[in-house]
């Protein structure tokens, strides 16, 4: 799926790299929240970035996940 890439400096990261690490360690944590496996993992995180930003943006949009569970998982990241 995703592969960690290992710079030897940070003048070598493009912005396609970051975004590849930033994935990478988002779907090591989910994994490791939710216990399932990297491609379930992606799975879910494609299904909330498929929610939340959809491509009939007229659509009614219900939260997968309530505010407090939001705040928990986001400052894992920070």
């Amino acid at each position: 799926m995703y592969t960690k890439i290992m710079p030897t400096t940070k003048s070598q990261l493009t912005h396609e790299d970051v975004t590849n690490l930033v994935v990478n360690e988002a779907l090591t944590k989910i994994s490791q929240l939710s216990g399932l496996s990297q491609q379930g993992a992606f799975a879910l995180l494609a299904k909330q970035v498929n929610d939340n930003y959809p491509l009939n943006r007229t659509a009614k949009h219900t939260p997968t996940l309530d505010h407090n569970e939001f705040k928990f998982i986001s400052g894992l990241f920070n």
